[in-house]
């Protein structure tokens, strides 16, 4: 197989996502709950919701041949996107109805009872018809529903008592009953918002029967969208509109578990099947992957088949090329290029612009500047209001700490779209290079870009302007000294800046890494082969590195009030991740946010998470008195924190679980397990009175 179907998975097919616990439970639960119920199955588009129904099916499928009396489920699919090909809305509405209730007919029943019911879809029918003039003068398509539910005949309440009853008969048929009806409505996220909402109202209203179960397929955001014309633009203040229509249809919402999916494993399933990578000797690492893809394109499975079939194409490609003799070996298969190539695709899909940059400057850590931000963004960043504030609050965080990420984030500022993405891209990129020493890395990137020209979508290219003379500085310093004359030049009119105070700090971090653990400059020609364990970066701060991983950076602060030293130290899981404070040198860490709940009944909550991973310490060198013996028991309690937090240790508290309570508190209902969780770990995390004080 050399490409992978954009379609949803059979029924029975093999769940590469590991997520048969969520179908088998929605199957328990169909078989087990009162009736009538609607289940709504939530998520974006090609998130995987057709497939999930399609295992439930099965399952119900494999109970119906089991059981041959006593358990039996009479189901029915209704693709609402196909009935609304070429027809009106109305038409749509009816098409769907009229589908499910011959489906019942199918059964074996009573003739007059056919008729009946027939005789009542016609009078529905003959209902919508009576409004097909006021259509034609471009009234929308709910004043059918409108009318159809009108108060001057009972046709919905005469069909609905007489599937009531069809449905009653089915149940007691000697030659093949069934206990209970499942129907199947999906892709109403792919028709328009208004005439997936009436197709629900609708639904509702005829078939709000006994022993009858819906299991429709539309996200909660389609169904915002639908009701605008009713109830405006969401708002704070109706927002409880939404939610209430939304309840009033829906019984039991579930929402497709992408954060739950195996993606590791699912994308190797996949690389598997169109062969791309074969080895006899390793196998591609599965953490490694799963990391990238889902810091770039997610865990949306069409996003990851789009992947797979680029991947396919260049596969294909190199191959060819390989019994043509214009290459010499293939490049897949080797791991690392293999891996790296990926990543490359991965970009591609995710955002195009950043990949173009790879191919414009492929030395990233060192060509990516804030002079080769602005040839890309010619300064619109800053026309921004809040520009200023966001990108400080940026840099002083371990994602925009270096030079490339800076410039990273100027580029993602731009796009609004991707402003909010520019810190998984930051540690995709990372998380890509750290994996890999610099000199191979380089080599990997080069062919991975070469193969990967094929499936690039680019825009025009970018006009190659030049900035200002002297508006941008290097992008590394080269050692101490080289950072001291950038802090100054960084703060003019400060003649004074760094002071001799706050410099001596500096220095004594940086002596004590190089004395105590035989640190070298990152640039310095003992590292040229980039394999030294610990290093030493300077850009705006100075950062501590062990291999290649960032624990500890100190710097220089200087603002109206005066000078200060900062200091970002790695929190640790055996403190309970609660800022330090070393009673007999005066130093304190904070957080680096702070969210504080203001008000739970009405879900107030004010601040940020902050990075919740570091602690940070801002003072007046001349009142701290900073030791060796300090900066060491730092560097050990540091380091213990980064390994608890690369080892994925349970009792470390990272930065995206905070994210998930802040965002049950703000979603959940305050009598839900998750917004009581929510509520305890905010409090109990962000407890300013919880400080660990140190004795040195």
């Amino acid at each position: 197989m050399v490409g992978i179907v954009d379609q949803a998975l059979e029924a029975g097919g093999s769940d590469s996502l590991e997520i048969a616990s969520y179908h088998e439970a929605l199957v328990d639960f169909i078989k087990k709950t009162d009736t009538p119920m609607t289940i709504g199955v939530q998520g974006e588009w090609g998130s995987g919701k057709t497939s999930l129904l399609n295992q439930i099916w099965n399952r119900l499928e494999e109970s119906n041949n089991e059981h041959d009396d006593d358990e039996n489920f009479l189901q029915i699919w209704v693709n609402s996107w196909e009935h609304s090909l070429l027809c009106t809305p109305e038409e749509c509405l009816l098409k769907i109805v009229n589908e499910i209730i011959q489906e019942l007919l199918e059964a074996d029943v009573d003739k007059s009872k056919k008729d009946k019911v027939k005789e009542g879809v016609q009078s529905l029918m003959r209902g919508a018809l009576r409004i097909g003039s006021s259509l034609a003068a471009g009234n929308a398509g709910t004043q059918a529903v409108d009318s159809i539910f009108s108060s001057e005949t009972n046709t919905i309440k005469e069909l609905r008592r007489q599937l009531n009853s069809l449905v009653e008969e089915i149940k007691e048929l000697e030659s093949n009953p069934y206990q209970r009806v499942v129907v199947y409505v999906d892709d109403l996220d792919r028709i328009d918002p208004e005439d997936a909402v009436s197709i629900l109202e609708l639904l509702k209203n005829i078939f709000n029967i006994k022993d009858c179960v819906f299991v429709l397929a539309i996200d909660y955001q389609v169904v915002v969208k639908g009701l605008k014309e009713k109830f405006g633009d969401p708002t704070p203040e109706n927002e409880w509109e939404f939610r209430s229509f939304f309840d009033k249809i829906i019984q039991l919402p579930f929402s497709m578990p992408m954060g739950s999916y195996d993606i590791g494993k699912y994308v190797l399933s996949l690389l598997g099947d169109i062969n791309y990578y074969e080895s006899d000797n390793d196998q591609l690492d599965e953490e490694l992957i799963k990391s990238l893809v889902t810091l770039s394109i997610g865990t949306n499975p069409r996003s990851i088949k789009r992947l797979i079939n680029s991947l396919s194409l260049i596969k294909i490609l190199n191959d060819t090329k390989n019994e043509s003799g214009s290459v010499d070996g293939s490049t897949i298969d080797n791991k690392d290029v293999a891996t790296v190539l990926l990543a490359m695709v991965c970009l591609q899909i995710a955002n195009s612009d950043i990949y173009d940059m790879l191919v414009a400057e492929p030395t990233f850590t060192d060509s990516w500047d804030d002079d080769f931000a602005y040839k890309i963004t010619q300064g619109k960043e800053k026309r921004d209001k809040a520009w200023n504030e966001n990108f400080k609050q940026a840099v002083s965080s371990k994602d925009f700490d270096e030079p490339w990420e800076q410039c990273l984030y100027r580029v993602c500022y731009v796009n609004p779209r991707q402003r909010n993405n520019a810190i998984k891209y930051s540690r995709f990129l990372s998380v890509l290079s750290e994996n890999y020493k610099p000199q191979e890395f380089q080599k990997f990137i080069a062919t991975a870009l070469k193969e990967t020209a094929v499936t690039a979508v680019s825009a025009t290219d970018k006009p190659n302007v030049r900035p200002p003379r002297g508006s941008f500085k290097p992008h590394f310093n080269l050692g101490i000294d080289d950072w001291v004359l950038r802090v100054k030049e960084d703060n003019p009119g400060y003649e004074d800046c760094p002071k001799e105070s706050s410099l001596d700090v500096i220095k004594l971090f940086v002596d004590t890494y190089k004395n105590s653990y035989n640190a070298v400059d990152e640039k310095s020609e003992e590292n040229k082969n980039g394999d030294i364990e610990h290093t030493i970066k300077y850009a705006g701060g100075v950062t501590l590195y062990k291999n290649k991983k960032k624990f500890l950076g100190i710097g220089i602060s200087r603002n109206q009030k005066g000078e200060s030293v900062f200091i970002e130290v790695h929190k640790n899981a055996k403190d309970n991740q609660m800022p330090l404070n070393f009673s007999s040198t005066g130093l304190s860490f904070t957080h680096g946010g702070v969210l504080e709940i203001t008000d739970i009944e009405n879900k107030k909550i004010k601040g940020n998470c902050g990075y919740i991973e570091w602690m940070f310490a801002r003072f007046d060198p001349t009142d701290i008195s900073i030791s060796q013996e300090l900066i060491k028991f730092l560097y050990k309690y540091s380091m213990e924190g980064l390994k608890q937090r690369i080892d994925k240790d349970k009792r470390f508290i990272v930065y995206d679980t905070m994210k998930k309570h802040l965002q049950n508190f703000k979603n959940k209902r305050r009598n839900s397990n998750d917004f009581k969780e929510a509520v305890e770990a905010i409090q109990s995390f962000y407890d300013l009175n919880k400080i660990k004080v140190i004795e040195l």
